[in-house]
């Protein structure tokens, strides 16, 4: 599986439903309130980490280009590969969307969690899956 296909993917998935969730979405519960779907705007980053300006910008560009690094210069396993293609894929679409206002279109709720947006799952996803080949490797 090819890292930039599956980065393509998961940028236009994810720049979609925020697209969709700022033009339609006003607030809906699921699962008796514990998934919520409401529109927020975080001008944060992870978790709604506020760092003041430049030190936002500068980690954002440092982070991916440290995951664009690890991720095009040796060969990857079908995993290695899906999860970097998942953690590219949403830090891309989450720099379009912060593009135009600065802040990013947040709308999944779960529980007590902060507000995330698919980009976000994306890049959780990918860095959780990472962290468990890595895991399943050193134990080998």
């Amino acid at each position: 599986m090819q890292i930039s296909m599956v980065s393509g993917v998961a940028a236009i998935l994810s720049v979609l439903s925020s697209f969709l969730a700022e033009k339609f979405l006003v607030h809906a519960s699921v699962l008796g309130g514990f998934l919520r779907l409401t529109l927020s705007h975080n001008p944060d980053i992870a978790f709604s980490i506020g760092l003041p300006y430049p030190f936002k910008e500068i980690l954002i560009a440092c982070a991916l280009l440290a995951v664009l690094v690890l991720a095009f210069r040796s060969k990857h396993s079908a995993l290695s590969s899906l999860a970097f293609g998942l953690i590219i894929g949403g830090a891309i679409a989450n720099l379009i969307d912060r593009v135009p206002d600065g802040v990013v279109t947040d709308f999944i709720a779960v529980g007590t969690f902060p507000v995330f947006n698919i980009a976000d799952a994306c890049i959780t996803v990918g860095a959780g899956m990472l962290l468990m080949e890595s895991l399943v490797h050193k134990k080998e």
